[in-house]
């Protein structure tokens, strides 16, 4: 699942940096599947973007895949954004947790 998430993301987006973090096992139900994701995702792609065009170009390069993940947390960037503070938000709880 993670190639094939950086795949689909790769073939739209001009990507200066990249990181998809599995953070699954950090969930109540983890059978072992890729369930939760964390993409941090650099590029000047999104320049002159704001924050709701930047989730749909990476939730439109991620096409079907989108169906198979319980969740995504986004952290996009340009590369000036990244060089100012490369600081990534904690995911959110899930409330499969409770």
């Amino acid at each position: 699942m993670i190639k094939k998430i950086e795949e689909h993301l790769r073939k739209v987006l001009n990507i200066s940096y990249l990181d998809i973090i599995d953070e699954s096992p950090n969930h109540g139900g983890y059978d072992g599947s890729i369930s939760h994701v964390k993409l941090i995702v650099v590029s000047d792609d999104f320049q002159n973007q704001k924050l709701l065009a930047r989730h749909k170009t990476v939730y439109d390069a991620l096409g079907d895949l989108v169906s198979k993940i319980h969740a995504i947390s986004l952290s996009l960037k340009t590369e000036n954004e990244w060089a100012q503070s490369n600081d990534v938000k904690e995911s959110p709880p899930c409330s499969k947790n409770n």
